[in-house]
């Protein structure tokens, strides 16, 4: 039993800090893997620069098991119960919005949907008449994606010609090796391009409202968590310079129902929780209307600088 505890520690690692490779760090946060309450994990902040981050966490190959977890979403490609509805009618309702952040840039080109799972975006995309191609790590929705007459491919490095758009919704706070990626989609971006990034948001209303029980925090799926500061010191190390920020207004309401259900599956009050939600909710709308950077999620618009 003791060899397969010590086998189990090696499958967790330690890391430094992303944004200034500062190995200091002071515990911030416990919070729980949302499918396995009992199971929880150590957020913690680095002393130097602030970031907040997973630490330790699963190495690479440890993580998979984490995502086989039938109830989470993204890889899910039949709907099964009201939240799967949500998810579908919020998925929908987003990549439609992407598109007109996208075309508001560039009228049309050739396109890249780095972590595209099921390809869902990628696909409404070639409709409108982008050349498109994808990634997707995970097998069982990479080959629905390819089922629906897209490029995907595996990994990065199977990816070789120069994209207009390089989009990653939601994925970047999911990648081991974050540094290595975005210097190999700065690589795959044409001059004049753009990248696109959605992340969920460290100093959102919906995640001071509900602490360790805040759904985006999604340990150990979610490796790192991002404030608009943040991205801003990571991209200037890659001569990225944001552009334009927007939100994605439905992802607020979205992640205030998830986390509701977990702050109740911890013990929370049902009566008291069902009026916090309703307060967060109007809150974290007026709020972000008024500035994205209080949004439950964030998507940056980055440029090579000239």
């Amino acid at each position: 039993m003791a060899k397969s505890g010590n086998k189990m520690k090696r499958k967790f690692e330690n890391t430094p800090c992303l944004i200034c490779g500062s190995s200091q760090r002071l515990p911030f946060l416990i919070v729980p893997n949302r499918f396995e309450p009992g199971e929880k994990f150590t957020l913690v902040q680095c002393r130097k620069c602030g970031f907040v981050y997973l630490n330790p966490r699963p190495d690479s190959q440890l993580i998979g098991k984490y995502y086989e977890d039938e109830q989470y979403q993204p890889h899910r490609l039949h709907e099964q119960s009201l939240l799967d509805r949500m998810y579908k009618f919020v998925r929908i309702w987003n990549n439609r919005y992407k598109r007109y952040l996208i075309e508001a840039n560039i009228r049309k080109g050739v396109l890249l949907d780095f972590g595209c799972g099921g390809g869902e975006f990628a696909a409404q995309m070639s409709r409108a008449g982008w050349q498109v191609s994808g990634v997707e790590p995970a097998p069982g929705p990479r080959q629905h994606a390819v089922e629906q007459g897209l490029s995907v491919k595996a990994n990065i490095d199977e990816v070789t010609q120069k994209f207009d758009v390089i989009t990653l919704w939601h994925v970047l706070e999911h990648i081991h090796q974050a540094r290595e990626l975005i210097g190999k989609l700065q690589e795959r971006l044409t001059d004049s391009g753009i990248l696109l990034l959605a992340l969920p948001n460290l100093k959102s209303s919906d995640a001071r409202a509900y602490q360790s029980n805040w759904v985006a925090y999604d340990a150990p799926r979610h490796l790192y968590h991002f404030s608009p500061v943040d991205v801003k010191r990571l991209c200037a190390q890659y001569n990225f310079q944001i552009k334009e920020y927007y939100t994605l207004f439905l992802d607020t309401w979205y992640n205030i129902l998830l986390s509701r259900q977990l702050e109740t599956m911890q013990g929370g009050n049902f009566l008291t929780g069902a009026v916090k939600t309703k307060w967060t909710a109007w809150r974290a709308t007026i709020k972000e209307t008024i500035d994205c950077f209080d949004s439950s999620s964030i998507v940056y618009l980055l440029q090579p600088k000239s």
